[in-house]
């Protein structure tokens, strides 16, 4: 019961703090306890879904805050520089990149975007919630898809000592 409880937290913690990641402590703690793994990766799921959830309607609030509608109404430059060696090897990451925030602008691509962040981690779940959360995606969708993946990336991870022979 303490190990799950604990999962949870790491989860939470990890949410906010992504250089406290929560796989090292699930696979600790499902090698050494005689907690079932797929407890450890449910509590962990479910911590880490609430903290992304909270940083989703953060970025809905933050989204009306007078000082950031200034901050996003400022024009930028229009003037573009030369390519260059950068600006050519550049160029298809950032297309891809531009391809990948247009596909999290429609809610129903969203979702599969969010499912595969959630399991995966590529794009990082945490900037998938932040820009997420400026969307139309309803709150609800995003916390059961979030829950879903984390729920399979944790599970699976859990189980990786057993599979090992812990």
């Amino acid at each position: 019961m303490i190990a799950v409880l604990a999962a949870a937290a790491v989860g939470l913690l990890s949410a906010f703090l992504p250089f406290t990641p929560a796989e090292p402590y699930l696979m600790a703690a499902a090698a050494t306890t005689g907690t079932p793994p797929v407890a450890l990766g449910v509590a962990a799921a479910a911590g880490q879904t609430a903290g992304k959830f909270l940083i989703f309607l953060g970025t809905r609030g933050a989204i009306h805050s007078p000082w950031l509608r200034r901050r996003l109404s400022r024009r930028t430059p229009t003037g573009r520089k030369p390519a260059g060696r950068w600006g050519t090897m550049l160029a298809r990451p950032k297309a891809a990149g531009a391809r990948l925030v247009e596909m999290m602008e429609r809610p129903r691509q969203a979702i599969g975007v969010l499912l595969v962040s959630a399991v995966t981690g590529f794009p990082p779940l945490l900037a998938t919630s932040v820009y997420l959360g400026r969307t139309p995606l309803r709150p609800v969708a995003f916390a059961a898809t979030c829950l879903l993946g984390r729920t399979i990336r944790f599970v699976a991870i859990a189980l990786a000592p057993r599979l090992a022979g812990y």
